[in-house]
């Protein structure tokens, strides 16, 4: 592999940009892949910190709203309501029991289709 020819604009001190003439398009493609490999392992660990405080959060929040509203909604509520809500409830439930029950076969109707 042929060398590099580092040239800087000025002074060569911390924060000038140095620029790097490249031989060919694939030493310019190795030296940027390794530039990117290394600046994104050490910005990892910050963005998954960031990552993991912000699904912390998320979860809390979700979690504290629905308790929150339950409790709420069960100290709220007046007890009339709650029974009419439960009774409610078990009507509906046993409605859908019983339409995904099958129906009935008449034999008078089968015998009539044949």
């Amino acid at each position: 592999m042929s060398e590099t020819n580092q040239s800087s604009t000025g002074a060569s001190s911390e924060g000038e940009s140095t620029r790097t003439d490249y031989q060919s398009f694939t030493e310019a493609f190795d030296a940027a892949r390794k530039d990117a490999g290394s600046k994104a392992r050490e910005a990892a660990p910050k963005l998954k910190g960031a990552l993991e405080g912000a699904a912390h959060d998320i979860a809390y929040g979700v979690a504290f709203g629905a308790c929150f509203a339950g409790y709420f909604a069960k100290e709220f509520v007046p007890e009339g309501l709650k029974a009419s809500l439960h009774r409610g409830a078990c009507a509906g439930t046993g409605a859908a029991e019983r339409a995904s029950e099958p129906a009935p076969e008449t034999a008078g109707f089968e015998a009539a289709a044949s």
